[in-house]
């Protein structure tokens, strides 16, 4: 983890986690920070560390909170004076809330059975919110500490509600922000415990947003995303249309309101790596950290693909000349993420190796809406290879993929659709490159962990045994039988969110049928760890130079035979 001072501009690294810090937050005061110390298996506890550093400092810094048992990260808040903290902190079975001053005992004040998430403690620390899944009877409960009395907001499939964070500064009656999502559009509003649901009639969007409270004084900080892009408004709950918030074209990755007003963001487009920029409400440009430094000679466009039941939208990249290319769909994971118009290193890199390639926001995907996100009627893994073969068929005929060396790479979730795809349409897809994927759809469901297990619930409408139909048509092991190959795995030795057993089963099967195949292992949790990574990626634009580079072709033409990469097997 790296820390950065603004007044000086010193950046320090401050952690030695082998695998990377994914949750960490700073104290009001800007005296300590916090950072989620976990294990590849994503078990672990919240540490504390003096902001700067001083000599004194232990080599292991010592817990947060004491008396918490190990547990998975499901989120922190400070009150409004850094005196109390709240975390979540979930186990096998439920999600444990534990408030507490920084450095002392923690105490118990909550638990939720399943998986919950820890969204706010109020600036006086005496309410905590706790999210469930948005369209549950539990979508949002509101714990009252002095009293233990609980507030419960309910959610529905055609209601989902999703909690954000209370209003600063406001103690006698806290103010919850929330986005209330129906079949058609996104509402911004908030809950209050004598008022309900109050939502603004103004604020209503086709496609996703998310909402901060903006100082004390009501206003609300809007980021809306839509089609790959985002744009940043400040509207007033109660009167008048949001004001544009001037930010250049791309995507805002993260941000943040200083005390002064000025938010301070990440952005980033295709060509752009992330950057940090500042802007105030009101001003005509935004400031920025630097200049934007577009990268490469990649060539980028965007491809709208029509279908009886929408518009599928790909970015693509391409490298110099004419084409067509060999061509990777780099398919991302989720399912409900979307590709954005943002830098994505493996994007450069392929292109430099020579590949078009095509990130695409199937069915499932954020970023369109409800419709398109939920509206595919559980055809879990089905629905988005339709869309991914339609887009294959629209670069074919623009002239972009070469026909014949057209390939799926896929990340997590986006590895299953790879793994999927080899089985279910073995004609369409050159080579399969998969990285910690989905292989034995209800293995992986027993052996995930409890929130993505409720994600698959809300896929599926339930799990294994309460819809195997669906569970047996999504799943990759059910078309062993028409694979072809060739196909890279690579699977994570520690991973809980995709276990390496089911990948191990299925590569069996893939050796047993003789189908061309590598696996390789990587280290550390899901995904692997960074030198794995690495590692991971080099083997596989190795194995995807075998099976769709330029020699490929002519080599399988000069002796009539069929490509075969040299690798058939793995440990």
């Amino acid at each position: 983890m790296l820390t950065w001072d603004r007044r000086t501009d010193q950046q320090q690294v401050r952690t030695t986690a082998p695998n990377g810090v994914t949750a960490y937050d700073i104290e009001p005061d800007g005296r300590h920070f916090w950072w989620f110390d976990a294990n590849p298996a994503g078990i672990g506890l919240w540490r504390r560390q003096p902001f700067p550093p001083t000599p004194s400092d232990p080599t292991t810094p010592p817990a947060a909170l004491t008396g918490l048992p190990p547990g998975r990260q499901a989120g922190i808040a400070f009150d409004a004076s850094g005196g109390r903290v709240a975390v979540g902190i979930g186990t096998e079975t439920e999600t444990r809330c534990y408030v507490g001053r920084p450095g002392g005992a923690g105490q118990l004040v909550a638990a939720a059975a399943g998986y919950a998430t820890l969204v706010d403690l109020t600036a006086d620390g005496a309410t905590v919110a706790l999210a469930g899944r948005a369209d549950s009877d539990r979508a949002i409960s509101v714990v009252h500490l002095s009293d233990g009395r609980l507030d419960v907001v309910a959610g529905s499939p055609h209601r989902r509600i999703w909690a954000l964070e209370f209003r600063p500064g406001d103690r006698s009656h806290p103010q919850l922000l929330i986005i209330v999502e129906t079949p058609e559009r996104y509402q911004v509003g908030t809950w209050q415990q004598d008022r309900g649901i109050a939502l603004a009639a103004a604020l209503t969007y086709d496609t996703e947003v998310t909402a901060h409270w903006y100082g004390a004084d009501g206003q609300v900080l809007i980021q809306h995303d839509h089609a790959g892009r985002s744009r940043l408004l400040l509207a007033d709950l109660t009167s008048g249309e949001p004001a544009t918030i001037a930010t250049p074209p791309g995507t805002i990755l993260d941000l943040t309101c200083a005390p002064g007003g000025e938010i301070h963001y990440v952005w980033t487009t295709g060509s752009v790596p992330p950057e940090r920029r500042v802007v105030a409400p009101g001003t005509a440009a935004p400031g920025t950290a630097g200049p934007a430094r577009p990268t490469g000679t990649t060539r980028r466009s965007e491809l709208w693909t029509t279908q009886p039941y929408g518009r599928i939208h790909s970015f693509l990249a391409t490298p110099p000349g004419a084409g067509p290319w060999p061509t990777l769909f780099l398919v991302h994971g989720g399912p409900s993420l979307h590709d954005r118009d943002a830098y994505d290193p493996r994007v450069e890199l392929l292109v430099r190796a020579g590949y078009a390639v095509v990130r695409t926001n199937y069915r499932g995907s954020t970023g369109y809406g409800p419709q398109w996100q939920r509206g595919f009627d559980q055809r879990v893994g089905l629905a988005q290879l339709d869309d991914l073969t339609s887009v294959r068929r629209h670069l074919l005929h623009r002239g972009v993929a070469a026909p014949d060396r057209v390939g799926l790479c896929g990340y997590s979730w986006g590895g299953y659709l790879v793994l999927l795809a080899m089985g279910v349409a073995p004609a369409d897809w050159s080579v399969g490159l998969a990285v910690a994927p989905i292989a034995d759809y209800p293995a992986a469901y027993h052996g995930t962990t409890a929130a993505l297990r409720e994600v698959d619930d809300e896929l599926f409408g339930g799990g294994p045994e309460d819809v195997p139909q669906r569970y047996r048509a999504a799943n990759p092991m059910t078309y062993l039988d028409q694979v072809r190959g060739p196909l890279f795995i690579a699977a994570a030795s520690d991973d809980d969110r995709c276990p390496p057993g089911q990948v191990r089963r299925y590569v069996a099967a893939l050796r047993h049928r003789r189908v061309p195949h590598q696996l390789h292992w990587m280290s550390g949790g899901h995904l692997g760890d960074a030198a794995s990574q690495t590692r991971a990626f080099d083997e596989l634009l190795r194995y995807a130079g075998q099976a769709l580079g330029p020699d490929r072709t002519r080599a399988a033409a000069a002796d009539g035979r069929p490509y075969q990469p040299t690798s058939q097997g793995g440990r």
